[in-house]
């Protein structure tokens, strides 16, 4: 095994639980217009994120046109979101507000995956382990420095893709990301679940990559990472 010196780990859907952050923000949301909570209203609010998400074309990050507009998008496309929602449940209420108040209930510490602030206790130099841990991720900045406050401690650097200008997996966001941080590519690792992204953006950039597949996905992609684990306690055996 290669030795590292500086672990570089995606966030969302890899350290913190976006669907529940998700779901704990629609329930702000909906309290504040005083609409009943049901589990069919969260469930259709998650399918029209979904469905929002996929429409505005921020699952496409390899594609220039995305790239290019992927923060106005991230903030623009949520007021879709609450048009499905508020259409389908007859609420008479401003589905760019609620977008505006969605986002920022979004702000709020993130929900961690199991094992997430243990295994980064052992890992992180802050905290007497070998490794500088670094986060990389696509998103805005308010919205990201807010989430990651539960494990702030053990990261020292936090590398937003709104910060720098350029979103996973450009080459230009790595380039950052190591300028900013001082890591070297030879003795960095990337730790992400996005084949599009993680994967294939550090892999461009010279970097080597864990991928992170807890469920058991095939890679159909030209993009072959270094190693891949299905639990994040896997990485233990390789870097401890």
């Amino acid at each position: 095994m290669k030795h590292y010196t500086h672990l570089i780990f995606d966030a969302d859907h890899t350290l913190l639980d976006y669907v529940a952050d998700e779901l704990a923000a629609f329930r702000v949301v909906y309290n504040q217009i005083g609409l009943p909570i049901s589990d069919e209203l969260l469930h259709f609010s998650r399918h029209a994120s979904e469905a929002e998400w996929t429409k505005a074309g921020l699952y496409d990050v390899y594609k220039p046109v995305i790239q290019a507009a992927y923060h106005r998008l991230y903030r623009t496309h949520v007021t879709g979101i609450f048009e499905r929602v508020f259409e389908k449940f007859s609420v008479h209420a401003d589905a760019e507000k609620a977008g505006k108040a969605f986002l920022a209930a979004l702000c709020a510490p993130a929900h961690l995956y199991e094992g997430v602030e243990a295994l980064l206790r052992e890992l992180s130099k802050n905290s007497g382990g070998r490794y500088e841990i670094i986060i990389a991720t696509n998103g805005v900045c308010d919205i990201q420095n807010g989430r990651l406050t539960p494990i702030k401690p053990y990261i020292s650097q936090l590398v937003v893709s709104e910060e720098v200008g350029e979103i996973k997996p450009t080459l230009a966001f790595f380039d950052a990301l190591l300028k900013k941080t001082g890591a070297k590519k030879e003795t960095s690792l990337m730790i992400g679940d996005s084949l599009a992204s993680d994967v294939a953006g550090a892999l461009r950039a010279g970097i080597d990559v864990c991928w992170y597949n807890p469920q058991g996905k095939n890679n159909e992609t030209d993009w072959k990472p270094n190693f891949e684990i299905s639990s994040l306690q896997d990485l233990q055996k390789y870097l401890l």
